[in-house]
């Protein structure tokens, strides 16, 4: 969208910082109410009934309706409008500094590897109750920072494994569209086959390669192996824990983002003291939220991880 637009941060106060610090937050804030106030007449207009027997009543009613659709052609009909009253887009680019660029960089830095370090902290959590370990802040800390460059390597090793067979597919699929258009059209079928086929299988068999690696204190290419070898005879186990997760996850952004995302942008942008305050007692309230079904989820997966194991050990 090109207003409410502000980025998809939510919910990181590292993308606020940035947005005050570096001057666009004003300039963003303005972009929104020209869009509120626009959205307010085109609102005024549906409601009013006198405008029922208009001719391009049907139309805007149906462009209202469809405004978040990717097709839809309300956002250009509202740049047009701000363009029409003098807007300039201009004071944009004079933001485009090297001072500015940096300091997204650094923040883009810190919030991927705290990304990192707090999915690495929540999963020692789990692998600290799971053991009966206490919790203590020096043992969540120092298990947390033992498993850190593991899970980054893990993580790192899992998507080469994935995603380097898929490359050279891809090149040959550009490699045989140059010899023949024909047989590149037709190779693009089985590759988009072969690519769902062996993703899937191999997410599959690598599912519980994070529960190894907390649980048996083992290495990411021991965890890997284990986790295949775990899986090898029970893919439709793991098929519907992978399924059960997922679902979790749909559910989680069905429900959770978009409110989270319009608690965010309306704390962030809104003038109102009061709407400040009651968006950033939503906002922590669905992170809270969205906190405790991403844990749910973890948990799922690690003691999922546990009956497999004992099942393959009575075997």
């Amino acid at each position: 969208r090109v207003v409410k637009a502000e980025g998809d941060h939510k919910g990181c106060p590292l993308i606020s910082f940035f947005f005050n610090a570096s001057g666009l937050s004003p300039l963003i804030k303005e972009l929104s109410n020209e869009y509120d106030a626009f959205e307010g007449q085109k609102r005024d207009y549906l409601l009013n009934t006198e405008n029922l027997d208009d001719a391009n009543y049907s139309d805007e009613l149906i462009k209202y309706i469809g405004k978040d659709s990717e097709d839809s052609t309300y956002n250009k009909e509202f740049v047009k409008h701000i363009e029409s009253r003098g807007y300039d887009w201009s004071r944009y680019s004079s933001l485009l500094t090297f001072k500015n660029f940096i300091m997204l960089l650094v923040l883009l830095s810190i919030a991927s590897f705290g990304g990192y370090y707090f999915s690495c902290m929540s999963y020692a959590l789990i692998a600290l109750a799971i053991k009966n370990i206490p919790f203590e802040r020096k043992s969540i800390i120092v298990y947390t920072n033992k498993f850190l460059v593991k899970l980054i390597s893990l993580q790192i090793l899992v998507k080469f494994i994935i995603t380097v067979p898929i490359t050279i597919f891809l090149l040959l699929f550009f490699v045989l569209y140059y010899l023949n258009a024909i047989l590149g059209v037709i190779s693009i079928f089985f590759f988009i086959l072969v690519f769902l086929a062996y993703a899937l299988i191999l997410t599959l068999r690598f599912l519980f390669s994070t529960p190894s690696m907390y649980l048996e204190e083992q290495g990411p290419i021991t965890s890997i192996k284990h986790s295949y070898h775990l899986t090898k005879k029970h893919l439709h186990q793991s098929f519907i824990i992978f399924g059960i997760i997922i679902a979790m996850s749909l559910l989680l952004n069905t429900f959770l983002v978009s409110p989270l995302y319009e608690s965010y942008t309306g704390a962030l942008f809104s003038t109102s003291y009061l709407k400040i305050g009651i968006n950033i007692i939503l906002v922590m309230f669905f992170l809270i939220l969205e906190s405790i079904v991403f844990t749910f989820e973890h948990i799922f997966l690690f003691y999922s991880y546990i009956d497999l194991n004992e099942i393959e050990k009575l075997k």
